[in-house]
């Protein structure tokens, strides 16, 4: 059976015919998922080794934005704000909690 004789005399075509092109797409799509979640698994293995290697450990003295996400939002504020008046880049080295 040819797949293009299949579509010249479609007055034979019978519905063995059509189960056997039907059972051909559902493999041809399957194939294709099993390649995608293949593709898949082999990026996020390597992302994992990835994030493995370059996990970022916080300084002993920056333990408050571990504790305090309010103090996140503050040294972001001003690291922004600085950089809208200077123009300059800042970098934050460490984040002490004051008392009233």
């Amino acid at each position: 059976m040819n797949a293009l004789a299949i579509w010249k005399d479609v007055s034979n075509f019978g519905i063995v015919d059509a189960l056997i092109v039907a059972l051909v797409a559902i493999l041809l799509v399957f194939l294709v998922l099993i390649i995608i979640i293949f593709v898949t698994s082999v990026f996020q293995k390597s992302l994992d080794g990835f994030e493995a290697r370059t996990k970022i450990l916080p300084k002993e003295q920056n333990k408050i934005l571990a504790d305090d996400h309010d103090a996140v939002v503050a040294a972001l504020v001003a690291v922004i704000d600085f950089h809208k008046e200077t123009g300059k880049n800042a970098e934050i080295i460490s984040i002490q909690k004051v008392e009233d």
